[in-house]
């Protein structure tokens, strides 16, 4: 799991250089929020990789970041899609960064539940 999290911590950060590169004009923030989110799954995955004692820890924690950065982003898609129901203009590239962004995490969250249940079944079979 730890080569998914430093693979996802990627996807993220490639995210915002696709966002940089075909950049208009919105904040500059905001292209660095999928990699203010995936650089510590990159981090905590190489943490995890190095240290088989303490990768439990390290994998909750990026799972942790992985659903926070999964509901800021959904909550964030939802509220452009409600200001493009009232009318009010969006800004098409922040919205798909935003809705590219929680897929990501939420797809990462996702195969992090399927291993610790796979991990925590495989632990019960050894005892």
């Amino acid at each position: 799991m730890p080569k998914v999290t430093v693979l996802f911590g990627l996807l993220l950060c490639g995210l915002s250089a696709v966002v940089v590169i075909l950049k208009q004009s919105f904040s500059l923030g905001t292209w660095l929020i999928p990699t203010g989110f995936g650089l510590p799954l990159v981090i905590l995955g190489l943490l995890a990789a190095q240290s088989p004692t303490s990768r439990k820890h390290y994998m909750h924690a990026a799972v942790t970041i992985g659903l926070l950065g999964g509901l800021i982003a959904l909550f964030q898609g939802i509220s452009q899609l409600v200001k493009l129901a009232r009318g009010i203009e969006v800004n098409a590239l922040a919205a798909g960064m935003v809705w590219a962004m929680a897929v990501l995490c939420i797809a990462f969250v996702g195969l992090c539940i399927q291993s610790f249940i796979a991990a925590r079944k495989a632990r019960e079979q050894k005892v």
